[in-house]
């Protein structure tokens, strides 16, 4: 077999097609298509290819990316998988296979919110995925299991793909050898619907029937669905909800939720504080930019704008006038409790830090300035 790879490599590139052995890959310890054998870099090295030497998996994306194009006839649509653009994308699909991630255990949890999923990292994290990006969460399994197969959930793609070896602690992976989840993730933002739109249903929606997530399902996340099949699964979907930003803050999911996990990250933050000696004061309703005004027994003080999120991840918005806040203020601080409602967890870090970590995500539109 890597004879017959070398050979076909070494007749596509004579052909300016590049390394067509590229394609082949290895299955992860889930089942799931992964990264490419390792006889692939070596074979890459030696001439006539010449790859760079370096970064093994921006090299193997890259020509992966160029034999795709190289081999895509404009007006044909490749047989195993589309190429996904800017133009044609509607969504990405993240799915969760029930075998590996106990799906079941997180909803009698009470989980309604995902807040980051794994992915394999290939052109699509590193091109075209972005945030503001529509994400739905789908969900496997056979037509009569339970939880029932279909999309479970709809939101939004909060950042671009990341790397994180920490372990996961969610204690929901049911076999951590086989089904650990990959260390690269996407942030997001996916509330869970109050019933699934099943499997069935839209296998039975012609405009439907050919989604990658039904035709191609061993894929690696993420999956993409096409623009015009957005648009008829909107039909089957919720409203979409708002951002919710508020005088205390900027986020997503029901006020309800918001307040509940808002006032466990508070009181977190203000039990942190007060072990310290420090007294809090709560300032949160007269909108200086932040929540607690902090004063430590030797007359230091902290300006500390409270974050709570019920996820793991330590993702969060901020407004305009937080924003300010810790632009402005040297004593301003940060402080997000994730897990806010479980085993909340704090972390602290000062505006110089936060604003470092941010990125443009709302825009206010006021038209009656346009003329």
């Amino acid at each position: 077999m890597p004879h017959i790879l070398e050979h076909a490599s070494r007749r596509e590139e004579a052909e300016n097609r590049g390394m067509i052995s590229a394609l082949v890959v290895k299955k992860d310890q889930g089942g799931r298509l992964g990264e490419p054998y390792p006889g692939f870099h070596r074979l890459a090295r030696q001439a006539p290819f010449n790859r760079p030497r370096g970064d093994d998996l921006g090299m193997w994306l890259q020509e992966v990316r160029h034999v795709i194009d190289a081999n895509r006839d404009a007006g044909d649509e490749p047989q195993h998988g589309r190429l996904v653009t800017l133009e044609n994308l509607g969504a990405w699909m993240f799915t969760c296979n029930p075998g590996s991630f106990d799906f079941a255990t997180f909803l009698d949890w009470g989980g309604s919110t995902i807040d980051s999923w794994s992915v394999k990292p290939t052109y699509r994290t590193s091109e075209v995925l972005a945030a503001g990006q529509r994400a739905l969460l789908w969900v496997f399994g056979n037509d009569n299991d339970d939880p029932t197969p279909g999309v479970w959930g709809d939101g939004v793609i909060l950042g671009p793909a990341y790397h994180d070896d920490s372990p996961d602690e969610s204690g929901l992976w049911i076999d951590e050898k086989r089904s650990s989840p990959s260390p690269y993730g996407v942030p997001v933002d996916i509330r869970l619907l109050s019933r699934p739109i099943t499997r069935k249903t839209l296998k039975a929606d012609p405009r439907l029937a050919r989604m990658e997530v039904l035709r191609q399902p061993q894929m690696a996340n993420p999956l993409f669905v096409t623009a015009d099949e957005l648009a008829a699964l909107e039909e089957y979907l919720p409203p979409p909800r708002d951002v919710t930003v508020t005088a205390s803050g900027a986020g997503f999911g029901s006020p309800a939720n918001r307040a509940a996990v808002e006032q466990a990250a508070m009181d977190a933050v203000r039990s942190h504080y007060e072990d310290g000696g420090w007294t809090a004061d709560d300032v949160s309703a007269q909108c200086l930019g932040w929540d607690l005004t902090c004063t430590s027994p030797t007359g230091t003080v902290h300006l500390v704008e409270v974050k709570g999120v019920s996820g793991a991840k330590p993702t969060i918005l901020l407004t305009s006038n937080e924003a300010r806040a810790a632009k402005q203020e040297p004593d301003w601080r940060l402080a997000v409790v994730t897990t806010a409602l479980s085993t909340p967890t704090l972390r602290i870090v000062d505006g110089p830090t936060a604003m470092g970590a941010s990125r443009p995500f709302l825009h206010q539109v006021d038209l009656s300035k346009a003329d």
